[in-house]
């Protein structure tokens, strides 16, 4: 794994075993200042990169505001959709099962982003074992 960015709630990182780039929210966002750090780092990481697979490993992130959530619609996930130029872009959001806010703000961002560009494919899931399974299954 390529360590790419690292703070006190999050740490961004490549993992060339299944071509993703990763978002793991390490502990709380403490403010959406600092969800607008760390989401830039994400973008600025990915546009770097070669991969069509984002990983989002929300399950520590804590509740987040509709600006923070509005921020993954409206600037993240176009910008990753805008790199690829016309491919498709592959995200996951990996959540907890028992946290009702994140899985809120997920299947909020999940619907939005779904809605409003057709380039996308989002899924969720709770168990690492299926979703790394799902990520080595997609063939490009």
């Amino acid at each position: 794994m390529q360590n790419l960015f690292e703070n006190q709630s999050s740490r961004i990182y490549f993992d060339a075993s299944l071509d993703a780039l990763f978002l793991e929210y390490t502990n709380k966002v403490i403010s959406h200042g600092q969800f607008v750090i760390i989401n830039t780092a994400v973008l600025n990481a990915f546009v770097k990169l070669q991969t069509v697979k984002f990983i989002a490993d929300i399950r520590k992130m804590g509740v987040i505001s509709t600006e923070s959530q509005k921020l993954v619609v409206d600037y993240l996930l176009p910008g990753m959709v805008k790199h690829l130029n016309r491919k498709d872009l592959i995200h996951v959001q990996l959540v907890n099962e028992a946290d009702v806010f994140s899985k809120i703000a997920a299947n909020t961002i999940k619907d939005k982003s779904s809605r409003t560009m057709k380039s996308i494919q989002i899924s969720q899931f709770h168990d690492c074992a299926k979703m790394e399974a799902y990520l080595k299954s997609i063939i490009l």
